[in-house]
């Protein structure tokens, strides 16, 4: 079923509407982050909002490609599902993503192997390869138009020093399966010094994918629901999920929720948050490099084209850091467009800029299956470390397998209960410290400005030193007065201009500028000053 097919079923409608041409320009920023191509090329959709108790065999919490596919998957099985989203679904991480569908991850079969050994990178590789080959399943299956299409994958060496990791990681790929081959030239514009490539992968528009693929989830005593906030899990036989205006009872309950919103499990220490750049130009079809593209060093440069209609458009992104963690985040999007101008000139102007944000798992494989070793029937996956598309399509397949009563070969390497080996042990640490003090010293530090007269009109600060307040002005003047404690453990949080989001620097929580939660795992909206 295509989007252009979305018909609403039994209570779940969904009602999409295309954005005209002047409502997309003026949701396009000039300089700061806004809505992403994604989003800003697609049409809305309204789904309700969850109101009263239902009864389903499945909830789904979180309807990013992991809570969607997972939600698509077991009502494929026969299975009754109730997805729900804090806001429109497609809006979180997934919504933000480079979109890049491969198996081939950086230098990370390297890490892999270091970490895990050859069979365990072997099965990294399998069950990421097969996520992407479901995606394409799907696209056939449902006759999906999202701008599939299949593109070799490049990481690239910019010097010697460079080379030799990648060498080295063509060896690591070579030995996990995957169908690799060391080059010196690429389609790029420039030159590298060697490059992994990996053949018949693929990019695609994830959005119009996981819009079409959500339309045949509900009816038939399934659900969707949007603007439906989960407070809490109750976890017995069965489960109660909590809602603001209601709540769902089944036997298995999902948290796709990014990070896990329920801190059983202890995710929040397990995988730390990073936040990276991107922009999109139109751009001549002669010109635009035929392939996906990740380069070997730091800082990050990500390329890659997309579709919008008869207009092709260049993306790059890169340039990531810890969230909060950054002086000048509208810096970032500027080296990313001198990178842009510099190797594509005759590209057109910027048309869309946005940031994205990602869980890095400390041992470079995601979390996947039960929240805890007390919860056999609440599941959960995260830490993507970037790589979304197929890790989250293959997570959706372990839960749903395991929700199915079916064995998968992939689920013990990836076991949401596992401890950090020991090459990830220093990583773990520094990470875990570097959030215990931003806990103790933000508290400590004075604020950026004396008194809330201080913050300008489009501006936010932390105001004061023994009470601190998060103070936002609008552009009209009006002024937002809020705790800046995190709601989820209680650091302080930073304004992000390039944004316009108070971000928490210990766990990645993120709060709009009002103080509404955007992203977890906190589930609170940071509270206003009295």
């Amino acid at each position: 079923m295509g989007i252009a097919d979305a018909v609403g079923r039994e209570g779940s409608s969904v009602l999409m509407t295309p954005r005209s041409s002047s409502t997309q320009e003026k949701s396009r920023p000039t300089s700061a982050g806004g809505p992403s191509f994604w989003i800003g090329t697609t049409p809305e959709t309204d789904y309700p909002a969850l109101a009263g108790e239902i009864v389903v065999d499945v909830a789904v919490v979180g309807a990013g490609i992991t809570g969607i596919t997972t939600a698509a998957l077991l009502k494929r099985a026969g299975k009754t599902v109730a997805l729900l989203d804090l806001k429109r679904i497609v809006h979180g991480t997934t919504g933000y993503t480079t979109a890049k569908v491969t198996a081939g991850h950086g230098l990370g079969y390297s890490k892999i192997r270091k970490a895990f050994g050859e069979e365990g990178a072997r099965t990294y590789a399998e069950a990421n390869q097969a996520g992407l080959e479901r995606i394409a399943e799907f696209v056939e299956e449902d006759a999906i138009d999202c701008d599939f299409e299949r593109k070799d994958n490049y990481v690239y060496a910019e010097d010697g020093q460079q080379a030799a990791q990648v060498r080295q990681e063509v060896e690591a790929e070579r030995a996990a399966g995957l169908p690799v081959s060391l080059v010196h030239e690429t389609p790029l514009p420039y030159p590298v010094a060697a490059a992994v490539r990996l053949e018949n992968q693929a990019q695609f528009h994830p959005r119009k994918y996981l819009l079409a693929l959500a339309t045949s989830i509900a009816g038939d005593g399934s659900h969707v629901f949007e603007n439906s906030r989960v407070h809490s899990v109750k976890h017995a036989e069965p489960c109660t999920v909590i809602a603001d205006q209601g709540g769902v009872r089944a036997r298995d309950v999902v948290i796709a929720t990014h990070l896990p919103i329920l801190d059983r499990g202890l995710f929040f220490a397990k995988a730390f948050p990073h936040l990276s750049y991107a922009l999109c130009a139109p751009i001549d079809e002669t010109s635009a490099p035929d392939g996906m593209f990740l380069n070997a060093g730091t800082p990050t440069r990500s390329v890659r084209t997309m579709r919008d209609g008869d207009r092709l458009y260049l993306n790059v992104g890169g340039n990531g850091h810890k969230v909060g963690a950054a002086d000048d985040p509208q810096a970032k999007y500027d080296e990313l467009e001198q990178f842009l101008r510099r190797h594509w000139p005759d590209a057109d102007e910027v048309a869309y800029r946005w940031s994205t944000h990602d869980y890095m798992p400390h041992d470079q494989v995601p979390y996947v299956g039960h929240l805890a070793r007390t919860t056999q029937h609440l599941y959960t996956a995260t830490g993507f470390n970037k790589w979304g598309m197929t890790n989250g399509t293959a997570a959706a397949m372990m839960i749903a397998d395991s929700i199915l009563g079916r064995a998968n070969p992939w689920l013990g390497l990836f076991d949401a209960k596992r401890l950090p080996p020991r090459s990830a042990l220093p990583r773990y640490l520094k990470e875990n410290a570097i959030a215990g003090y931003h806990l103790v010293a933000d508290r400590l530090r004075s604020g950026e400005k004396g008194s809330a007269d201080e913050v300008r009109p489009g501006e936010g600060a932390i105001v004061g030193r023994l009470r601190k307040t998060a103070v936002y002005r609008e552009d009209d003047g009006r002024l937002h007065e809020l705790s800046p404690v995190c709601r989820h453990l209680w650091c302080i949080v930073d304004w992000n201009p390039a944004e316009r989001t108070w971000d928490c620097p210990c766990h990645g929580s993120r709060y709009a500028a009002h103080g509404r939660v955007l992203e977890g795992p906190a589930t609170e909206d940071l509270k206003p000053r009295r």
